[in-house]
């Protein structure tokens, strides 16, 4: 690895740390990922679950650290602290210190001998069990290798006698060693509230008060009830949960911050959700909230599904005790309502305390040796428009550090910090690797013509899949199909132990033919790619059953049934593997060349990243002008002015040299592959027609601003859209000095029948108006009516700060909406105050509605056609993958930025922007594209030149040759087996998908039922 100052430190080996890493390694930049526990992954590693997905998708990041290219530009360093940082940007030097892990890395093979011989001597990171266990967090631990807790080791000789590989070294001190670095990454997340202190919730003195964390142990499989959800005060199942939210967070308790943490609600909205998947009708489960903060793209829907498909309880209430009266045997929580008793008392057998995240002590006093300015809650402070950049140069941060979010937001920043600390690092020059410095793999070894040897490998996954159905079964199944040489119940099979005894069986058992058992080919596929490849295997002989996806997570409550199609998906794959051959894969030039879709702030700043990394850049804008959305903004929440950042991206957009600014462009067709992408547009106002070339897409169309036909909206002139307000307030004070009453209403065409999800903006805006309001006119009474207010994160004290300066806010119910009606040069308002529990009409000088964002319908529509690019249900860009991938799209080369993935604030907008960018320049780096094996074949003896193929192939790639018969260029075919379902000679295959593999999988599938 190169030992000079160009490369990037990553402090915290968190998601957001080794997504930073990831894509600094993909785009070639080396990195030193530094963590001070003895394995990275961070609060993920406890996570059984996500929403809407499973976390054994999350903890793939961290091994990927390790594989293939990105090995080399990684340098991994866990139980290290950083003890002193010097320098400025460009040249930082930093000091670390490694504490001894009693561990020899190279030697260790995770076999667990230690640990089953001496388990006090081995560390542990605790949930609810607090003996002294392994450091193995979860079975993809990074690096995997156990650490010695030598302080309570008695016998030394009999604890090395007890390792087989001789890896325990007891004469490790640790080490001390000054790095330098051009930029610093500062993502060591973020800790937990703990609520020991807060005597009337119980948590000191109940043993089933619990925080949703150690309830997630508890759950969990791999916790300390191995998944048995039981109470911890008597080992029985509960019958009733609650979850108290806010706790550490929004300033109620001692000690607790003024911000909101983001998250919480989510969480309780997993974790009730999974309680009653596991348990259904079993178990009550009930949430005590003040707003349900669901304001993440598709989150209103899984609220939703809580309440109306799961029937999760939700109580608008602050409890105020948790006790257990003297010959009670359950807790008592007592609350009260706003529109009900005061004190109104229920018994429950576990109570869960969501709590909020913190700074940590130890990362406040590193966060001073950054000499990072610090706001009240301890976080850095960014800039107002770009939250990764802090207020020292050259210092970048992202996630929880930043402030408290959620894992989409956690990896759209770690993707934007990796590009800023890229951009301080000096250009390298191209060095081309010879074969000695290339990992080298074992040559494929033949097997056509050799009688099939499949192994097959179950993986249990914990609850994920043995929690379901009977995995051992499923396994010893399997062995009795024909052909299959070895079947084995494999665990975690994308472990990295996982996977080294996978390999090594294939070598001892010579199999030549592989399939898994287990999680999704689309997260999991290229990984077991890699292990068939290094054992000597071509890798598509290999086949996965998608047993997660499709069969335990769709059927947990039918074990019986699920385990019986499980084993159909086993045996239809191993017919299928049996029949596939080694395939080659194709490969083509990379164009470096990017088309950004959208000219807001989003696609602007996205052009100008990849620009200033010296690419050529398309910016293609349907309108006149650049600008966006964001033109006709004045001012954010934080008090920012916005026409200057726009105006600044302008002009540095169309001065750049390595931009073309395309206005009037219509997309009208693309066809291509990722890395060799053709758009064709109409450009000006004569409409010519152009094509560029390119080798990645960037889209960031924006969305628009709703427009409802509510509450006399275009048809009474005191009636406004927050967004028009803005401008009365700014262009116009002089009118704003003359309103007594102003009401503002919410979620206006949002969180409807029509358009359920949040629109996310709207909370904000209101309380950034209603401020700048009372700035101009601090006589004025201002109402705003709302149902749940989102001011997430730290925009929680902007929302405390109009309510000290008299705002009053008044919620409202779905079942009974504001009354509006024009009266004279008024707008009189009625509305139902749940406090009062009386009905009140306000005479409004001004009635101003939150009416949000929504997607361009028709704009968008138009491109998923052409770009083949899904959208959601309410149109905007569908990602790849909502926690992993949340700026990828699924078609490979193509990214999403701003509010064209879905509503966002402007720093937001700009963030994914800059993720955008860095992903794309994980693409960009490379020399040539990987098109896999995934190709049309003809065979010409077949062939009738009947031309079916060249007019139903929706890419024309097909066309009949000089000898008479179709012909596929496979570095054009995109895979899609259109040519293959028409041909009436049959004529065509698909490779990867032949025939006979197809017809294989449905004779097995009906094996049963023709039996």
């Amino acid at each position: 690895m190169n030992t000079s100052n160009n490369r990037v430190l990553v402090i915290g080996g968190g998601m957001a740390g080794i997504r930073t890493a990831l894509d600094l390694a993909e785009a070639e930049k080396n990195v030193i990922l530094v963590d001070r526990a003895y394995s990275i992954g961070g609060l993920m590693t406890q996570l059984d679950r996500t929403f809407p997905t499973n976390n054994c998708d999350l903890c793939t990041l961290a091994p990927n650290l390790s594989e293939g290219s990105r090995q080399e530009h990684i340098e991994l360093v866990t139980m290290t602290t950083v003890t002193d940082v010097k320098g400025t940007k460009g040249d930082f030097t930093v000091q670390l210190e490694t504490a001894p892990r009693f561990i020899n890395l190279d030697k260790c093979t995770a076999c667990g001998e230690c640990h089953k011989k001496f388990p006090e001597w081995v560390r542990f990171t605790p949930g609810l069990d607090h003996r002294a266990p392994t450091c193995m967090r979860y079975p993809q631990a990074t690096p995997q290798a156990f650490s010695i807790d030598m302080a309570k080791c008695t016998d030394v000789k009999a604890l090395m006698e007890s390792c087989p590989a001789g890896a325990i070294n007891p004469d490790d001190f640790g080490s001390r060693r000054e790095v330098k670095c051009a930029s610093i990454v500062f993502v060591p997340g973020g800790a937990l509230f703990d609520p020991s202190h807060l005597d009337y919730l119980g948590y000191a003195a109940q043993a089933d008060v619990v925080t949703s964390l150690e309830y997630e142990r508890i759950l969990s499989a791999s916790g300390p009830t191995m998944g048995r959800l039981i109470r911890p005060s008597n080992g029985q199942q509960p019958k009733k949960v609650a979850w108290i939210q806010c706790v550490g967070s929004r300033g109620l308790q001692k000690g607790a911050g003024q911000y909101c943490s983001s998250a919480c609600c989510m969480f309780a909205l997993k974790e009730a959700i999974v309680t009653k998947e596991r348990f259904g009708d079993d178990i009550e489960t009930t949430i005590f909230y003040m707003d349900m903060r669901t304001m993440g793209k598709d989150y209103e829907r899984y609220f939703l599904r809580a309440r109306d498909e799961f029937g999760v309880r939700f109580v608008r209430s602050r409890p105020h005790s948790v006790l257990r009266p003297a010959g009670v045997d359950n807790l008592v929580v007592t609350y009260g309502t706003d529109s009900g008793p005061v004190n109104v008392t229920e018994e429950f057998d576990i109570v869960v305390l969501s709590t909020g995240f913190r700074v940590a002590d130890d990362v406040r006093v590193l966060a001073g040796k950054l000499g990072l300015d610090l706001n009240s809650g301890g976080f850095p402070t960014t800039d107002g428009f770009n939250p990764v950049v802090t207020s020292v140069p050259g210092v970048y941060v992202a996630g929880v550090i930043e402030a408290p979010k959620d894992i989409p937001e956690t990896m759209v920043q770690a993707s934007a910090a990796a590009i800023m600390a890229a951009g301080d690092l000096a250009p390298a020059e191209k060095v081309e690797k010879t074969e000695a410095d290339q990992e080298l793999l074992p040559p494929e070894f033949g097997v056509v013509g050799e009688e099939p040897r499949v192994g097959v490998f179950i993986c249990d996954c914990g609850e994920n899949i043995g929690g379901v159905i009977d995995a051992g079964a499923l396994a010893d199944y399997a062995g009795t199909l024909p052909h299959v040489a070895v079947s084995r119940l494999q665990g975690h099979g994308c472990s990295r132990e996982s996977m080294r005894q996978i390999q090594q069986i294939i070598v001892d058992e010579k199999i030549n033919r592989v399939v898994i058992g287990g999680c999704s080919p689309r997260t999991h596929e290229a990984k077991f790619q890699e292990v068939i490849r290094k054992a000597g295997l071509n890798r598509y002989l290999l086949e996965i059953a998608n047993i997660r996806d499709q069969v335990t997570w769709v059927h947990a409550n039918r074990a019986e049934g699920a385990t019986e199609k499980a084993k159909d998906l086993v045996r239809m794959a191993v017919g299928s593997v049996v029949r596939s051959q080694p395939l080659a894969d194709h490969s083509l030039p990379m164009n470096k060349d990017v088309l950004v879709v959208g000219g807001g702030v989003a696609g602007m700043t996205a052009a100008l990243q990849l620009a200033d990394h010296g690419h050529k850049v398309y910016l293609a804008e349907r309108s006149a002008a650049l600008g966006g959305q964001a033109a006709k903004i004045h001012r954010t929440l934080e008090g920012d002015e916005v026409a200057p950042l726009v105006r600044d991206l302008v002009a540095r957009t169309e001065a750049h040299a390595n931009i073309q600014v395309i206005t009037r462009a219509l997309i009208v067709d693309h066809s291509g592959l990722p890395g060799m992408f053709k758009t064709g547009m109409q450009t000006g106002r004569q409409m010519f027609y152009r094509q560029i070339e390119h080798g990645v897409t960037i889209l960031a169309t924006g969305a628009l601003p709703n427009r409802p036909a509510q509450y006399l909206l275009d048809e009474c002139s005191q009636v406004s859209t927050q967004l028009e307000l803005q401008a009365l307030i700014a262009e116009n004070p002089e009118t704003v000095r003359t309103w007594d009453n102003v009401v503002m209403i919410q979620c206006v065409g949002s969180r409807t029948a029509d358009n359920p999800n949040c629109s996310r903006i709207c909370c904000q805006t209101a309380v950034k108006n209603a401020l700048r309001i009372l700035e101009v006119n601090p006589e004025a009474r201002i109402f705003v009516l709302y149902r749940d207010m989102r001011t997430y994160g730290f925009q929680e004290e902007y929302y405390q700060k109009a309510r000290q300066a008299g705002v009053i806010f008044a919620r409202y119910s779905a079942e009974a909406p504001p009354q509006v009606k024009a009266v004279g040069n008024m707008v009189e308002v009625t509305f139902n105050d749940p406090v009062l529990g009386r009905e009140i009409t306000v005479n409004a000088d001004r009635l101003c509605l939150s009416t949000g964002l929504v997607a361009d319908e028709d704009g968008n529509d138009e491109l998923a056609m052409i770009f083949k690019i899904p959208r959601t249900a309410d149109g905007y860009f569908l990602e790849d993958h909502v926690k992993l991938r949340p700026v990828d799209l699924p078609v490979p080369g193509f990214f999403v930025a701003g509010t064209a993935h879905g509503p966002k604030l402007i720093r937001e907008s700009v963030a994914q922007a800059l993720a955008a960018s860095s992903r794309a320049l994980t693409m960009l780096a490379r020399d040539t594209i990987d098109l896999g094996a995934r190709a049309a074949r003809v065979d010409r003896d077949r062939c009738a030149a009947c031309l079916v193929c060249v007019r139903a192939c929706p890419f024309g790639i097909p066309y009949i040759n000089a000898d008479g018969y179709s012909e596929i260029d496979p570095a054009k075919c995109h895979g899609c087996g259109v040519c293959a379902s028409v041909c009436p000679a049959k004529a065509i295959q698909l490779m990867q998908f032949e025939d006979d593999r197809i017809m294989a999988k449905l004779e097995e599938l009906f094996e049963r039922s023709i039996a």
